[in-house]
């Protein structure tokens, strides 16, 4: 029910003359399978009517087959979906109405079902991702056992119609109007005025109305707008818009004051029945709704004669009899716990646990039900609780329940979820893989066995290591590199921690590997030196590799899996000849590597200077001077000891050719020069960070408290390791090339309007800080929707005026007729100005709101009346 626009047309029945008929209308029996059909558009009291609906069948009075959204708004179904998923129903089956009417009376406007969408549903969501609602009216009837359905039409009757005239299908062999009579126990309509009036639900879909009321085959219960304009309801005053979808509606359609109740009147007759609420003023006659082709279209009187079965009710409860019934089911949007997730989700039996427990509308009182029964809870958060569950409670294997009961609000619970209990004792059938190279990067390992749970850890000689829990037959765990740096046998088991029981062992063994030897440094030494370090490069070297020189082993040090040191002692070097190096291996596994030769010979070469000595990273390839003596003609310069290109000048000077990989980026390279029977002493080359320049920033302003978004900058000499700069501040950069780079910008940097300092940092050596350039931070142009009260009624004492629409500040002033009126700010979406005493003239003026610089603006101009109050009496 939208809204009531006009009185009966004709008179009504008197109510003092109904005959009693309680026994007449039989109530139903719960659950009561319910269908609701409603539009979820015009007016916020929809919400209010699934609020209602959800809280009956957490309650178990009602089972919820189907939701049906009759409007032609994009976003009614999708915030009917929204709002279900909120009270923990995700998967109701919802069908929409793909019809483009009704649209008279802005029935298919909503100023809530977009956000409600986007908020807490799924943002873009639209009514095409639903199916038909005649096909869901199909699959819901179909399914449902004969007579036992109960169908409230709380919106318009389209998708009725549709039913009705639909055909036989895959779904069902029978026609929509079988299907009706099969199925459905009563319809319970909420539009009309009765005994005889004229009403919006009927009036803006009057031929679908009128086709229904005349050709559905069974009883019509009408709940019409004269029993229920005056039962009043909304969201708790203290519900947080933020995260309660009926509160945020009601707060975004009238500013969260109550409406008339009208489908949840209808709803509630629909579920709980006659009882001492309501009275059946007229009973088994007939309802009839005129077509759009007659004078009054959409009008509807009840008539006694002929009898079909159409009905309609009146209050026997007063109004706030039926408020106190209704409000605390529409409000247990905050009152009703809902459960989402529990974690872990399965534990071994016989060992006390704690689980943690996922939701919304939790609170201080908030208990856990295990099968039913309260156990001692620990309020986390209004989202998370936790509970202890003792050894005796899990000690039986299988399935048990877990549930949330809030005493606060009305005793509400929630639905459950399942704590699987399982046998503890692990076993472990095999592992893979089973062996590695010592020496190796960590691996994962995939242990397959018995009874493993969350929180089993595979263990390597009794310690554990990092485990992911696959299934209760798998698990996956990370042996570290220290596990695999020695050769040898590891025991691998399976632990439980939480009954301390572990598998038995399967044996993992560690490899040595066969060596490979690449090169060696020096390749060349000066016979009759002194003793010297040799380094043996290649790959798979392991602690315990040992260098050998013409097969006698020599003191070794591990640097790494490519690389060992060697202790060579003079008298190995005592004699110009060759040398025979190999590396071994022991066992498991293991071996010798291939032959290195060293050379013993001529005397060793001196470097004293090199130039250039300084270079930017990033630069060109370039000839570097080597200046010294003893240069040998074959002698080469060497790169962090790698052979560079050479061209002998003479015995104390040398060129080489640098490549741009070699100062690619910033640090010091070791420059040496190598004679066939040895290398210098090293110099050093030093290779500095350019600092960069800024040239432009994109984008270069944003809206003030916009979201985090990325910031190209573009400039010149960026490096890997370049950062950009808010006020000085680093924000996480991305390198794109040396001209540009990109920057995440959190959402606090746009929080407040201003101006923002950019610059790019480059990290040492070398490096700097660039010039800065400015990013502006602008208030947004504030837009009015709407302005209430309008029109406004001249009092001496005053009034307020509140200004609904977007982009509003703290600093928006309200600007009426250009003049600056009090302004305090509410939301970014509501303004509250101060109109002192009679300061308005009687007449039309103009709202505006304006924000400051930076950006701001004026808003577009609403029209607002001030009349007198004589005028309106």
């Amino acid at each position: 029910m939208k809204q009531l626009l006009s009185h009966a047309l004709l008179a009504c029945f008197l109510l003092g003359s109904a005959i009693p008929l309680f026994s007449q209308l039989q109530d139903p029996v719960p659950p009561v399978n319910i269908i609701f059909d409603d539009d979820v558009s015009m007016s916020v009291d929809d919400v209010g009517n699934l609020a209602v609906l959800w809280a009956l069948s957490d309650r178990g009075e009602v089972n919820v087959l189907a939701l049906i959204c009759s409007s032609a708004n994009d976003y009614s179904a999708p915030a009917m979906h929204a709002i279900s998923s909120y009270y923990g129903h995700p998967s109701v089956l919802i069908g929409a109405h793909k019809g483009l009417t009704p649209v008279l009376e802005n029935s298919a406007n909503s100023a809530y079902a977009q956000q409600i969408t986007n908020q807490f549903g799924t943002p873009g969501d639209t009514r095409a991702n639903y199916p038909d609602a005649v096909i869901a009216y199909r699959q819901a009837l179909a399914n449902a056992p004969n007579n036992s359905v109960y169908i409230v039409a709380s919106g318009y009757y389209q998708p009725l119609q549709a039913l009705l005239q639909s055909q036989p299908d895959s779904i069902s062999p029978l026609t929509g109007l079988q299907l009706v009579q099969q199925k459905v126990r009563r319809l319970v309509s909420e539009a009309g005025w009765f005994p005889s009036g004229n009403e919006h639900n009927f009036r803006v879909d009057a031929d679908a109305a009128s086709f229904v009321f005349a050709n559905w085959p069974g009883e019509i219960v009408s709940s019409g707008g004269q029993m229920s304009q005056d039962v009043y309801t909304g969201p708790s005053s203290t519900a947080d818009p933020t995260k309660d979808p009926v509160k945020d509606a009601w707060q975004i359609a009238n500013g969260g004051n109550p409406v008339p109740g009208f489908g949840q009147v209808a709803l509630l007759f629909a579920v709980r029945g006659l009882g001492t609420n309501f009275i059946a003023s007229g009973f088994n006659g007939q309802t009839t709704v005129y077509a759009s082709t007659t004078q009054c279209a959409g009008c509807n009187s009840w008539s006694q004669t002929p009898s079909v079965g159409h009905s309609y009710l009146n209050k026997q409860a007063t109004a706030a009899t039926l408020e106190a019934i209704l409000n605390p089911l529409l409000q247990s949007s905050s009152n009703m716990p809902i459960l989402r997730s529990i974690s872990p989700t399965s534990v071994p039996a016989g060992s006390p646990q704690t689980i943690t427990l996922t939701g919304t509308n939790f609170f201080a009182d908030s208990q856990v039900l295990f099968n039913g029964n309260s156990h001692p809870t620990t309020f986390i958060s209004g989202t998370q609780l936790s509970v202890q569950l003792s050894s005796s409670d899990l000690a039986q294997t299988g399935t048990q329940t877990l549930s949330v009961s809030n005493t606060e609000g009305g005793g509400w619970q929630s639905g459950t979820m399942n704590l699987t209990v399982f046998s503890t004792a692990p076993t472990l059938a095999s592992i893979s893989p089973n062996s590695a190279v010592a020496g190796s990067a960590p691996l994962t390992l995939t242990a397959t066995g018995t009874n493993f749970v969350d929180t089993s850890a595979v263990q390597v000689n009794g310690a554990s290591r990092s485990t992911a829990f696959v299934s209760g037959t798998q698990l996956t765990a990370t042996l570290l590199a220290s596990d695999l740096a020695t050769a040898g046998l590891l025991s691998v088991t399976v632990n439980n921690p939480s009954t301390g029981s572990t598998s038995g062992a399967l044996t993992f063994t560690v490899n040595n590997p066969v060596p490979t030897l690449t090169s060696i440094s020096p390749s060349t030494v000066f016979a009759g030196g002194p003793a010297f370090t040799l380094t043996a490069y290649g790959a798979n070297f392991v602690n315990g590799s040992v260098v050998q020189v013409n097969g006698s082993s020599r003191t070794t040090t591990f640097v790494s899996g490519n690389q060992l040191s060697a202790a060579i002692p003079a008298s190995d070097i005592a004699s110009i000849g060759t040398l025979s190096i190999t590396v071994v291996n022991s066992t498991p596994g293991g071996g010798t590597s291939a032959t290195a030769t060293l050379v013993v010979g001529s005397p060793l070469p001196t470097l004293t200077s090199i130039s250039p000595n300084t270079v930017f990273a990033g630069g060109a390839a370039f000839t570097l001077t080597a200046n010294g003596s003893n240069f040998a003609n074959g002698a080469a310069v060497q790169v962090n000891g790698s052979n560079r290109t050479t061209t002998f000048v003479n015995s104390t000077q040398l060129t080489a050719a640098i490549s741009a990989s070699d100062i690619a980026s910033a640090g010091t390279a070791s420059i040496t020069v190598a004679n066939p029977g040895g290398a210098s002493s090293p110099l050093t080359l030093t290779i500095n960070n350019p600092v960069p320049s800024l040239t432009s920033i994109s984008p270069s302003s944003a809206i003030v408290g916009g979201g985090a978004f990325t910031l190209t900058v573009s400039g010149g000499s960026f490096v890997n390791g370049s950062v950009i700069q808010i006020n000085g501040s680093s924000r996480t950069t991305t390198f794109v090339s040396s001209t540009q780079l990109k920057a995440a910008i959190p959402a606090s940097d746009i929080a407040t309007a201003g101006t923002l300092s950019v610059t790019v940092a480059s990290p040492a050596p070398g490096g700097g800080t660039s010039a800065s350039l400015t990013f502006s931070v602008n208030n947004p142009v504030p837009s009015i929707a709407s302005v209430s009260p309008n029109p406004v009624v001249a009092v001496l004492t005053g009034y307020t005026l509140t200004i609904n629409g977007s982009g509003f500040i703290r600093g928006s002033v309200v600007q009426i007729d250009g003049a600056q009126y009090p302004t305090t700010f509410v939301s970014s979406s509501q303004l509250q100005a101060q109109v002192a005493g009679n300061l308005l003239s009687i007449g039309q003026h103009t709202v505006t709101v304006f924000n400051p610089a930076p950006g701001g603006g004026t808003s577009n101009a609403v029209s607002v009346s001030v009349v007198s109050l004589l005028g309106i009496l």
